[in-house]
């Protein structure tokens, strides 16, 4: 993956835009995830009324209800413990022509902004395949629970020829305004080396977060001059950041799903039980076959080449078991008419 991740910083570094390419008709996936000191505990899609909760058995089928869930309940500071998190995939064909990128996007505004240019793009009979500009775009924004003003970055998109025509967004050097120094990072392109052959797909997560801010402040003229420039610097530096290797570990865990078949396992006692076997990629580009639990593999049969998941897998007698296994992102098998 090194020479992806420098090509693509040789050719994006210092700009607030990237040319991507969309695939098929259904590029963003929304849903609804509760975090807790050990990760995802809790999702569902959107739209969707059965998500997934962890539990000691492993992930088990919940109902969910985003309007009646205590977990979407704002607290008394207008935080929810379960949020709503986009993951929009994409080639960028300027990098490479076999490798699906994911970026991952937790700003609500830049969701919906995606989100609503996606669905304009159907009613119009549009087709979504083709080439787009993914740019960070500047905006005042107001804090609902506070009523403070704050200068933003959010995500906005244009079809390639559209964002030619119009030229809305600089390629290179332009200053923003003040920006927040709160949570630094409006994007940080976390480049994740997630599994795959040297000839088929393979994810990059890039994490997305924008909408955190600061209030503006009263400044002298020599002054505010100086903060720009210092913060467009760093923030020109966050905003293009490529993650090393070594911040990849988040990620080891992470497989590709190449393909399914199904084997009879014989365990110690001489008892042979048929299991659905995954044959993945690793994020060293490995191939490796994992059994499945029983309770895993009616969904995993239904997932295509390419769906990404983690797995918390277990060596046994000289097999790989998946002890825990969940969806990150799930590519279903189109079914002929």
């Amino acid at each position: 993956m090194k020479k992806f991740l420098q090509k693509f910083d040789d050719l994006y570094k210092g700009k607030q835009y990237i040319e991507i390419e969309f695939y098929d008709d259904n590029p963003l996936t929304k849903k609804f995830v509760r975090y807790n000191q050990s990760g995802d505990v809790c999702h569902c899609i959107e739209g969707q009324t059965t998500g997934s909760q962890k539990t000691k058995n492993g992930w088990q089928p919940i109902e969910c209800d985003t309007e009646e869930c205590e977990h979407r309940q704002k607290n008394e500071a207008g935080k929810c413990a379960c949020n709503r998190i986009a993951w929009l995939k994409f080639f960028i064909p300027d990098v490479c022509q076999d490798r699906i990128w994911l970026m991952r996007i937790t700003g609500q505004t830049s969701i919906n902004r995606i989100d609503a240019y996606i669905n304009l793009q159907r009613m119009l009979g549009n087709p979504l395949n083709g080439r787009y500009i993914l740019f960070l775009k500047q905006e005042e924004q107001t804090s609902k629970s506070t009523g403070q003003t704050f200068n933003n970055y959010v995500l906005d998109i244009l079809r390639k020829e559209d964002f030619i025509l119009t030229n809305e967004i600089p390629q290179t050097t332009e200053k923003p305004k003040e920006l927040s120094t709160a949570k630094a990072q409006n994007v940080n392109n976390n480049v994740v080396n997630q599994e795959q052959t040297e000839n088929k797909s393979q994810t990059v997560t890039n994490n997305t977060q924008t909408e955190e801010k600061k209030p503006k402040e009263k400044t002298t003229k020599k002054e505010s001059t100086q903060k720009k420039e210092t913060k467009s610097k760093s923030k020109k530096a966050d905003e293009n950041k490529i993650e090393t290797p070594a911040e990849e570990n988040e990620f080891a865990n992470h497989y590709i799903l190449d393909s399914t078949f199904k084997e009879n396992i014989t365990n110690k006692k001489g008892e042979s039980k048929e299991y659905l076997i995954g044959k993945f990629y690793d994020i060293n580009d490995k191939p490796c076959n994992i059994v499945i639990k029983p309770e895993n593999a009616v969904e995993l049969q239904e997932c295509a080449f390419g769906t990404v998941v983690e797995i918390q897998a277990q060596d046994v007698a000289g097999r790989k078991f998946a002890m825990d296994l969940k969806f990150v992102s799930k590519l279903t098998k189109k079914v002929a008419a």
